[in-house]
């Protein structure tokens, strides 16, 4: 790397040099042969194959965390992937036909940093996906605005990017529930971690009180989950080499620190941490990417605590694992689990690919490139790049190695994926839980997703909620939980779309009348137009007005010439 060291050349706790980030008769018994090996390979080897031509695929560098993210809103997943140093970060834009071109003229991509994470979020609820990347080295963090089709502006008068820190990952999430994404930066080196609270699109202010404010540990990876199903998100901590964190989210705008239980009182070099459902039973379990050590599989109790599962299959070996991300790669309504491993001297390593065989327990897969490429991993992250319904898989590696882009091949199952877009919630819809029930292999299934912005090591998978659904051709619930309370219940969905949700409007509960005139509050999307209409029999809809609300909640008034309790009200918005 030119231009750019750690404070030493001298191994740090990692293991790896700070400067130097890694990571049927004769007839009949030849056809039950070839069942055999059919089954052989469909029971083993993940369906990838390695994308080896284009920029995205022969660009080496020092490359930490990655993020896939739809920043011009074409339809279409990019891919921006951050860099220690040199070369400059990478901003790739999907060309839509499976190949991707690198975007070199923006600030994105000419500022020159010691880059860490990455994660996306429409932090000012413009309908523009915003970029925030972490630093290293004490140097400021870096936030992007989106100005519309991916004219970028680095903003340089918010907390976020004045804050000098030894920045690692980080992660959107909007704590508070009051439509805007809020956000966490994971500090090393025994600096107070990071939380800003967003101002209304407007600025964040930097949060000081409170444990998630105030503890000093050696913070890695952080993700955001509601574990306890409250409706609230929750944060996770991975450190290295001291106790991971925890913080309950009280619904308050505060949080409790979680001081018992073996999920933070376990000691490991902790460096990646991801949230997922992987037994279906409707509460998010934690996987922990340790350096040099067994990783750590924590399942949710429903109680607000959680096991450490040992018999899983995964975490049976150690490696220097630096991100895990959750994905259902095959579709057969299981969350698998992707590891990316990278030795501390840079030497190739093999990353770890964990099929969920849906009884609660993991095989490891060992056959095809995925598993088998030299890796010195260090970000992974799932996103469906060519729209065809089954997730692929991009790997960052470190000490100038290329990175991995894995395309899955698919197979016959079939799945479900769902673009939220939030309303009187963060436009991104990061904290909406989504539920899904179908019949799979003959039983009645559950599954649980929550949209994340930011988990692993520094990295984020896309926005879009992916569900495999196996052979089933009818998906026969969805419920759709948004951050603001509003939960929507569909009925009866078709497989193999990707299905577009808007936030739906709502009236405020304080409705009233007052000497004859019906006042009421409405609150909907911002810089959208909405027709007030009323009715006498539920039936025959009259236009009583046009009403413009910009995220808060807006008021109108119409004076009863009829009984109370014979007219009705709604909002349509306009398309």
């Amino acid at each position: 790397m030119t231009g750019f060291e750690r404070d030493s050349d001298k191994a740090d706790s990692t293991g790896r040099r700070p400067h130097s980030r890694m990571r049927l008769s004769s007839v009949v018994c030849t056809v039950a042969l070839l069942i055999l090996v059919i089954q052989s390979v469909t029971g083993q080897e993940a369906p990838f194959t390695r994308i080896t031509v284009g920029p995205v695929a022969t660009d080496g560098g020092d490359s930490t965390g990655v993020a896939w993210g739809d920043y011009d809103q074409d339809g279409y997943l990019d891919l921006f992937v951050s860099n220690f140093g040199t070369p400059r970060n990478f901003l790739y834009h999907n060309n839509q036909d499976g190949t991707f071109t690198r975007v070199d003229s923006a600030p994105i991509t000419t500022d020159i940093m010691t880059a860490e994470g990455c994660v996306w979020a429409d932090f000012d609820n413009d309908g523009d996906l915003d970029l925030f990347v972490s630093v290293g080295l004490g140097a400021n963090d870096v936030l992007y605005r989106n100005g519309g089709g991916g004219v970028f502006t680095r903003l340089t008068n918010s907390p976020p990017v004045q804050s000098g820190g030894n920045s690692r990952g980080c992660a959107w999430a909007d704590f508070d529930n009051d439509g805007w994404v809020d956000l966490f930066v994971a500090n090393e080196k025994s600096q107070n971690n990071f939380l800003f609270h967003n101002d209304g699109g407007n600025g964040f202010t930097r949060i000081l009180t409170g444990a998630i404010a105030t503890d000093r540990g050696n913070s890695f990876g952080c993700c955001w989950a509601d574990y306890d199903n409250d409706g609230y998100q929750d944060l996770f901590v991975a450190n290295n080499g001291v106790r991971s964190f925890l913080y309950h989210n009280e619904g308050n705008g505060t949080f409790l620190k979680i001081a018992t239980g073996a999920i933070v009182t376990n000691i490991a070099n902790s460096a990646g941490c991801a949230w997922g459902d992987y037994d279906n039973d409707g509460f998010l379990d934690l996987f922990v990417a340790n350096l040099g050590q067994k990783n750590f599989l924590y399942h949710n109790n429903g109680d607000g605590s959680f096991t450490l599962i040992r018999d899983s299959g995964i975490g049976q070996e150690a490696s220097y694992s630096w991100g895990g991300a959750w994905a259902d790669f095959d579709n057969d309504g299981h969350l698998d689990l992707f590891v990316a491993n990278g030795q501390p001297n840079g030497t190739g390593v093999k990353d770890f690919l964990y099929r969920n065989r849906g009884d609660g327990t993991f095989e490891k897969l060992t056959l095809g490139s995925l598993v088998n490429d030299s890796s010195a991993g260090d970000g992974c992250a799932w996103g469906d790049y060519n729209n065809d319904g089954f997730v692929d898989l991009f790997v960052t590696n470190l000490n100038g190695q290329n990175n991995f882009l894995y395309r899955n091949n698919g197979n016959s199952n079939h799945w479900l994926t769902i673009q939220c877009e939030g309303r009187i919630s963060n436009r991104s819809a990061i904290g909406t839980r989504i539920e899904l029930t179908a019949e799979i292999a003959g039983a009645l299934v559950r599954q649980i997703r929550e949209v994340s912005a930011g988990s692993g090591y520094g990295s984020q998978n896309s926005l879009l909620v992916h569900f495999g659904v196996g052979q089933t051709t009818n998906i026969l619930g969805l419920r759709i939980r948004w951050p603001s309370g509003i939960v929507q219940d569909l009925a009866n969905l078709r497989v193999d779309q990707r299905l577009i949700l808007r936030e739906p409007s709502r009236f405020r509960p304080n409705c009233r009348i007052e000497q004859g005139v019906f006042k009421a509050e409405f609150q909907g999307g911002p810089h959208s137009t909405y027709d007030v209409e009323v009715s006498e029999d539920f039936s025959t809809w009259t236009l009583l007005m046009p009403l413009t609300n910009a995220g808060s909640p807006a008021s109108f008034e119409d004076v009863l010439t009829t009984p109370a309790g014979s007219r009705f009200y709604r909002v349509k918005e306009r398309n």
